[in-house]
């Protein structure tokens, strides 16, 4: 492993070589500036600068010292050293698990490089969101409780209900998610994901036509009938809301049609815009607060940040299963 080959040169000009993972495996080299390290981590900073072992003699680029992590994670320390190393084009956007992101962000933490790292977290935490799993989705909320993304943790969480089919109960067993969750973390997924739910369903049931005069309304009662048979939105857990979605896009389709469409009888059509009865599942109003679960979990519901309801245009409503 001495091999000046097997260095992977962050910087050309570096002074040190980290040595990380564990020696029994492959470990890898990186050449990389002390300096850099230093001004953007004050663990480093103090690693580097007396009384510590690693400061014992005077780093130079033509013997560039040895320093050994052991426990740190290759590819996350790698990443991490490229991003601060001014080197975007070497840091992997592209096919990064849930997994890794939380590796990457318990290593950032542990240097305290949140802020140095903090462009790079914030991407990898936005990162092809539509194309994750909801294992992936709950890792870069594990993430995101590690790195204090207290914004990215709702947009995650409130993802991962949309998304989620079945029972959480298979992610409850997970040592990582455990840890890094707060107490009843799963329990109110569950109760917002069935909260989600309700409003869907209260959306079909009072989305028909107010005018019951005139069959017209027929076409539009029959396509809410549809639906909540082919998504059954209030009951079937197999079916993420977000598929759900669809068929609510369907409904809203056919109001509008039975709204504007010319009555033979000369009744006036008119129905309960379920884009506006939807207003109160928003993001806004039933994503988790990490601020609020991590002082007290019952004092979640009791939350006073979330933003006022709004009215949800047909576009928006329409492009919600794509999100």
């Amino acid at each position: 492993m001495d091999d000046e080959s097997t260095i992977l040169e962050v910087s050309p000009v570096g002074d040190i070589i980290l040595v990380i993972g564990p020696s029994e495996k492959e470990q890898l080299r990186l050449r990389v500036s002390s300096t850099i390290l230093r001004s953007a981590s004050r663990v480093f900073d103090a690693m580097f600068s007396p009384p510590w072992v690693e400061s014992s003699r005077t780093l130079s680029l033509e013997l560039p010292k040895d320093i050994d992590l052991p426990e740190d994670d290759p590819e996350a320390m790698k990443a991490i050293c490229y991003a601060i190393h001014h080197r975007p084009d070497m840091i992997p956007f592209v096919d990064v698990d849930g997994k890794q992101i939380l590796q990457a962000a318990r290593t950032i933490d542990k240097y305290d490089l949140g802020t140095a790292m903090q462009l790079v977290t914030d991407k990898w935490l936005r990162q092809q969101l539509p194309a994750k799993s909801v294992e992936d989705l709950l890792y870069m909320a594990a993430a995101a409780v590690v790195l204090k993304n207290y914004e990215a943790f709702s947009k995650l969480t409130w993802l991962v209900m949309i998304t989620h089919e079945g029972s959480y109960l298979r992610f409850q067993n997970d040592d990582q998610l455990s840890e890094l969750f707060p107490s009843g973390m799963f329990f109110l997924l569950s109760e917002r994901t069935f909260l989600i739910r309700a409003h869907l369903s209260k959306a079909l049931n009072e989305g028909g036509p107010s005018d019951s005069t005139c069959n017209c309304g027929n076409t539009l009662k029959k396509k809410i009938e549809s639906v909540r048979d082919d998504y059954g939105v209030a009951c079937n857990t197999n079916i993420s809301i977000l598929r759900a979605l669809r068929g609510m896009v369907e409904v809203a389709n056919a109001q509008d049609f039975f709204s504007y469409s010319h009555c033979p009888s000369g009744s006036r059509h008119s129905c309960y815009d379920i884009r506006y009865i939807l207003r109160d599942w928003t993001e806004s109003e039933t994503s988790l607060c990490l601020r609020c679960l991590q002082k007290d979990s019952s004092m979640e519901k009791a939350c006073k940040h979330k933003k006022k309801p709004r009215y949800r245009s047909h576009h928006e409503l329409e492009l919600l299963y794509l999100y």
